[in-house]
């Protein structure tokens, strides 16, 4: 049954939550704004209440606690009454926004930076749910609120949220499920695993990965359809092999777009995950950590254009590459190394040194005006540099000094030690 303002439900901690009123509701239950004690939370309330084992599992999930703050997590259990129940979670901050609506283009990231860390963020929260033993079972666009400034994420509808190897009875939504769960296999760790990749791209591209000409050609999107386009049939709207299933002009004009400006690193490996090896075989599909790292290289090459002061994208590869905005040439010849890395060194651009999302360093223009480039130490730990012919210097934070070929610096974390090279 459905609530009404005013009424009240018992949880399972002895208090009482008090319905307010109804935020929005979906295929599972209703989403009321509630008071628990003095405090504004949000109650999930099922239509049609799952079984035993799902509310068992409600309580485990509860107990446990959220993997990690990006977790908008089951805090409370309601006790069964008035023929169902539901949880207590916290309410989502008002400056976020579903993924859905950036599909749309009702909201639009302020940067690519804020998009690649919504990115790495969806990815460490995966990450640290698989890392304690659960799998999702349900991933799909519904899933995130992300912050269009910064790129924060938050996880949200972990009512299904299992112990890998349980089943929660929910597969999955259509467009996001792995094609063995289309093909009737149970949800996973490693259909989780696909879901994030179609995820991943959707961010990036604006576009679903299966979605080309063949599903415009769709007379109308039946169940068998959706079995075959997503499942025993699912073509990359990229694939090099086949290319019946490209992006059509005029209604795929997000991926068509956007796809030849992000780093080749990036469009092969979608390429590599979306091919028919890895879309049979699951246990070949790239792991969290490995998105992460692949990320963090495509953030490396995204720099500010110091000719029209847009982001752009670069190829690290090359000494020099032009700006996807305005078309001018690039310098990219200066650059510091830190093990495999090599971070481009760009007017205005911010260094991560440590693969945090938070800038070490910022390459700045010179104090004396003469065109060269300085970088600034924008961490809160000092820096100690070694130029070429072996002095030592400190730079502290805020501090900036003059970019030399060959010169070394300790950053201060984690014993890591780059050194200015050209290429």
């Amino acid at each position: 049954m459905e609530l009404t303002p005013g009424q009240t439900v018992n949880l399972t901690i002895g208090e009482k939550a008090t319905v307010v009123k109804e935020l929005g509701r979906g295929g599972q239950g209703i989403v009321y704004l509630v008071k628990v004690g003095k405090k504004d939370m949000a109650l999930k309330w099922y239509i049609n209440p799952p079984d035993d084992k799902f509310y068992h599992n409600l309580e485990k999930n509860v107990s446990s606690g959220a993997p990690n703050a990006a977790f908008i997590w089951p805090e409370y259990l309601t006790v069964r009454e008035n023929g169902s129940y539901g949880y207590i979670m916290r309410l989502r901050p008002k400056d976020y926004y579903e993924f859905g609506t950036f599909l749309l283009a009702r909201v639009n990231f302020r940067s690519f930076h804020a998009m690649l860390t919504a990115a790495l963020k969806i990815c460490a929260g995966f990450k640290v749910l698989h890392l304690q033993g659960y799998s999702y079972q349900d991933l799909n666009d519904g899933n995130f609120f992300i912050n269009p400034e910064n790129g924060d994420v938050l996880i949200c509808d972990n009512d299904n949220v299992m112990a890998q190897g349980e089943k929660s009875g929910i597969l999955g939504k259509a467009r996001y499920m792995a094609p063995e769960v289309m093909a009737g296999s149970a949800p996973d760790k490693y259909s989780d695993r696909f879901s994030l990749a179609v995820i991943l791209f959707m961010l990036f591209f604006a576009n679903h990965p299966f979605e080309g000409a063949k599903v415009v050609a769709c007379p109308c999107m039946t169940e068998a359809y959706e079995k075959k386009f997503y499942g025993s049939e699912a073509l990359f709207i990229f694939d090099p092999k086949d290319k019946s299933n490209l992006p059509v002009r005029g209604v795929h004009q997000n991926v068509i777009r956007r796809w030849p400006h992000f780093p080749e690193r990036l469009r092969r490996a979608f390429t590599e995950e979306f091919d028919s090896e890895h879309l049979q075989n699951p246990k070949k599909r790239m792991i969290e950590n490995m998105w992460e790292r692949l990320i963090m290289q495509v953030r490396d090459e995204l720099i500010r254009c110091p000719h029209c002061k847009e982001e752009t994208f670069v190829e690290s590869s090359l000494a020099s590459d032009k700006c996807m905005n305005c078309g001018h040439p690039i310098n990219l010849s200066q650059r510091i190394k830190i093990g495999q890395r090599e971070m481009m060194l760009a007017l205005e651009s911010p260094l991560y040194v440590d693969g945090d999302e938070i800038a070490d360093a910022k390459v700045v223009a010179s104090p004396k005006g003469d065109g060269a480039l300085w970088l600034q130490n924008v961490s809160p730990k000092a820096w100690t540099v070694e130029t070429a012919s072996g002095k030592l210097k400190q730079v502290e934070p805020q501090g900036m000094m003059p970019v030399r070929t060959g010169m070394k610096i300790s950053f201060g974390l984690d014993n890591l030690k780059g050194e200015v090279v050209a290429k």
